[in-house]
């Protein structure tokens, strides 16, 4: 995909994954927010959530490939991210521009 595809989001840094553990759903604000930290810079691995912050429903998005693709458009590397509860997004700039993005998400149940 191309990061100019994707629709605009904030991308806030936060110092700690911790910070991004305790925020809570949604934060105070308006528009789309990627909250986002390292858990390893030199490894590229992010912690991140996202919140719509519209008046539909959704408090928080459990992986959104816009904000990643954005993310690391923003950064210029590769990324692991870990988003919501159980989802991974694995993103990867091309040489033309583009980003690759792929992923998992791992359904949790209660028992």
């Amino acid at each position: 995909a191309r990061p100019e595809w994707a629709p605009p989001r904030t991308l806030r840094q936060y110092a700690t994954a911790a910070e991004v553990d305790a925020l809570p759903a949604p934060p105070p604000g308006e528009g789309w927010l990627y909250a986002w930290a390292w858990e390893d810079e030199a490894a590229g691995r992010v912690r991140a959530r996202a919140f719509p912050r519209r008046d539909d429903g959704i408090a928080e998005d459990e992986a959104t490939g816009a904000a990643a693709l954005l993310l690391t458009a923003e950064l210029g590397r590769a990324l692991n991210i870990t988003q919501g509860r159980g989802s991974q997004l694995i993103t990867a700039p091309g040489p033309d521009g583009s980003i690759e993005i792929g992923g998992r998400v791992r359904l949790l149940t209660a028992h």
